[in-house]
C-alpha cells in the first residue's frame, strides 16, 4: 500500500514543525509518490495563523501536498473523524496529530503492516507507538517475544494511527449504530472519558464487534505530550525508545501469533500453555483489574488473593504469563475457581501490591 500521511493540526506551530522535520528524515520508497495531507482545525489565535502559515509554505519532496483549513473548530472527535474519513480518497491513511515525532521507518512498517492484514477482518487497525504501560494500572506492560515485530490488543490507542480505506468504513458503518456503553470486554474507564474524546468511541467498536488492534513491539511513533486538548502541562510519560534503523518486519497471521491481548491487557487464554493449567477453560486477569462480571468462565488465572487454589506459581520472571510458562513455585499467581477469589477492596490493594513489588 502507498498510504497518505495526514497530520491533525490546531494552534502548536513549534508541534508541527517538530513532526515534518522529523517527516523530512524518514524513509521513503523511490519512484513512489507519498501524498501528505495537513488537515488545521478552524482557530483565529495568532498561534494557529501561524501554524497554517508553516503548513502552507513546508516543501514536499516525496509527493503532492494539501492543506485543509477548516472552517469551523471540529475538536478532537469532529477532527479525527474528518480525518479518517480522507481513506475514501485514499487506499490508507496514516493520521498523526501534531504533538508526534516519526521513527525513520515509520512509513516502511506502516505500509507493510496495513497491507499483512487488510484481509483479516479481525483487526481493525494498526498504532504506530509501541506501548510500553498498562493504562488501567500504570504498571509496565511487556509483551511476549514470539519472533515477530507486533502484538495485538483488544484496545486501541493513539500516538499515530493507521486504517485502511475498508477498516475506517467498518468503524464508520459502526458508528450510525452504536455509541459508548458497559461491556463485558471493556474496561469501566472508558465511561469515563470525557464527550470530547474519540478514543473511547474505537475502544467500544473493538470490544463488541471482537477485533483487534495491531501494536508495533518497538515503536515508530513518538508522543512529545504538548500542553493542548489533552494535557494542561507538557509531560514526557509518553517518550519510548523508537526504531532508528531499518529491517525487514516480521508480521505474523493473528491465528498464528503469540502476543494477542484482551482488552484488559490479558494474554489469551489460547497463547498460554495450557498443559501447565490441566487444560482448563478460564480468564486470565493477571493485572487484577476484571471483576465477576467480565468473566466467561468458571475458573479464574489471578494475582488477586483467593481462599482455596487448585493450583499456584510465583510472580518472579517476566513477562508474567512467563511464570506459567517456566512453572514457578509461588503463590503469587492462583488458578483457582471465581467463587473462591477475593474481589472485594482489600484484596485489590493486596494485588496492587504484589504487581507494584514485582515491577
Amino acid at each position: 500500500m502507498t498510504p497518505a500521511i495526514v497530520v491533525l493540526a490546531y494552534d502548536r506551530p513549534d508541534a508541527l514543525e517538530r513532526l515534518l522535520n522529523s517527516l523530512d528524515q524518514a524513509f521513503f520508497p523511490e519512484n513512489t509518490e507519498v501524498p501528505l495531507v495537513i488537515s488545521l482545525d478552524y482557530s483565529t489565535s495568532p498561534s494557529a495563523r501561524r501554524a497554517v502559515d508553516l503548513a502552507r509554505a513546508r516543501e514536499w519532496r516525496f509527493g503532492p501536498k494539501t492543506v485543509i483549513e477548516r472552517n469551523e473548530h471540529l475538536g478532537v472527535v469532529g477532527h479525527f473523524r474528518a480525518a479518517g474519513e480522507l481513506t475514501r480518497e485514499y487506499a490508507a491513511a496514516i493520521m498523526l496529530e501534531d504533538d508526534l515525532t516519526v521513527a525513520p521507518p515509520f512509513y516502511e512498517y506502516a505500509s507493510q503492516v496495513l497491507a499483512a492484514y487488510d484481509s483479516d477482518e479481525r483487526v481493525a487497525g494498526h498504532c504506530l507507538y509501541g506501548l510500553r504501560f498498562n493504562g488501567f494500572t500504570q504498571e509496565p506492560f511487556i509483551p511476549l517475544e514470539d519472533g515477530s515485530d507486533v502484538f495485538f490488543l483488544g484496545v486501541p490507542y493513539t500516538q499515530g494511527l493507521c486504517f485502511s480505506a475498508r477498516q475506517w468504513r467498518n468503524f464508520e458503518v459502526w458508528l450510525e449504530n452504536h455509541q459508548v456503553g458497559p461491556n463485558r470486554d471493556l474496561h469501566p474507564a472508558f465511561l469515563s472519558f470525557a464527550p470530547e474524546e474519540w478514543f473511547p468511541d474505537l475502544a467500544t467498536y473493538i470490544a463488541e464487534t471482537g477485533r483487534f488492534f495491531s501494536f508495533p513491539k518497538v515503536s515508530l511513533s513518538v508522543g512529545w505530550g504538548d500542553a493542548g486538548a489533552h494535557f494542561a502541562e507538557s509531560t514526557a510519560w509518553f517518550q519510548a525508545p523508537i526504531q532508528l534503523g531499518r529491517r525487514h518486519f516480521q508480521f505474523p497471521l493473528l491465528d498464528d501469533a503469540g502476543s494477542v491481548y484482551d482488552g484488559f491487557f490479558e494474554l489469551l487464554p489460547g497463547r498460554l500453555d495450557s498443559a501447565a493449567l490441566d487444560r482448563l477453560e478460564f480468564d486470565v486477569d493477571l493485572n487484577a483489574t476484571k471483576h465477576p462480571g467480565n468473566l466467561r468462565f468458571d475458573w479464574v488465572l489471578t494475582t488477586r488473593p483467593v481462599s482455596k487454589a487448585r493450583m499456584s506459581f510465583g510472580l518472579t520472571v517476566y513477562p508474567p504469563e512467563s511464570n506459567i510458562r517456566f512453572r514457578v513455585p509461588g503463590r503469587d499467581i492462583s488458578l483457582a475457581h471465581r467463587d473462591d477469589v477475593r474481589w472485594d477492596s482489600w484484596a485489590v490493594t493486596e494485588a496492587r501490591r504484589r504487581l507494584h513489588r514485582y515491577y
